[in-house]
């Protein structure tokens, strides 16, 4: 399954995601980059450090966040 264009959407404004693991429980990754062409999320996760890339089926429940100036 590749990317949706609505996934796509997502990642492009997304600074942080929160991916569900399998105890559903989730975990949170900092959004460091999206390649829209090969439609790849590249993120790193904050417990960890460890730093890698999603794709479609990876982000099928997750939740995409956005910051915004408040000020």
């Amino acid at each position: 399954m590749t990317m949706t264009d609505k996934q796509a959407e997502l990642c492009a404004n997304a600074a942080f995601v929160r991916l569900t693991d399998t105890n559903n429980t989730g975990y949170w990754v900092r959004v460091d980059g999206f390649d829209p062409e090969e439609k790849i999320l590249y993120v790193h996760e904050e417990e960890s450090g460890e730093e890698y890339s999603l794709e479609g089926p990876d982000l099928v429940d997750a939740k995409f966040f956005e910051l915004k100036e408040i000020n």
